[in-house]
């Protein structure tokens, strides 16, 4: 994973939702009116809140969408974790090194759901799983 820069709004963002949620959170990213946390381990849970509580509180804060995802050091767990709440049959990773590919295949139902609207919902999950496990593309199938 290499070292990830955060702007002074993410730092805001990052530190604002961790006095709310009281989780640990590694990264955050914004799409649009869409904010993506990524929480430690175990503390997916936590950083939602009970009957999603700290969730809501979170949208009217920040007055955007918000989704939290469980970091694994596992490649493959961390993926599965991008996805949710998608149908995902398998994941396999081609390639190594600086090169590797993860190929997603998907229940047909959801395909056109996790590449989302102009590939929007597939760029975020190739970013994040570049940014934490080095991951150069994901592809759905």
């Amino acid at each position: 994973m290499s070292e990830i820069m955060f702007s002074n709004q993410i730092m805001q963002y990052i530190n604002m939702a961790s006095n709310v949620t009281k989780a640990d959170i590694m990264d955050c990213m914004v799409v649009d009116d869409k904010l993506i946390f990524i929480v430690k381990k175990g503390q997916l849970g936590a950083a939602i809140g009970t009957k999603a509580k700290n969730l809501e509180r979170l949208r009217s804060l920040f007055k955007k969408s918000i989704k939290f995802v469980e970091f694994d050091s596992d490649r493959e767990r961390f993926i599965l974790n991008l996805c949710k709440p998608y149908k995902i049959k398998k994941v396999v990773f081609e390639g190594d090194g600086e090169s590797v590919v993860a190929r997603v295949e998907v229940e047909v139902s959801d395909k056109s759901k996790i590449i989302g609207k102009d590939g929007k919902n597939i760029d975020i999950i190739r970013k994040l799983a570049n940014r934490h496990h080095s991951i150069k593309d994901v592809q759905i199938a």
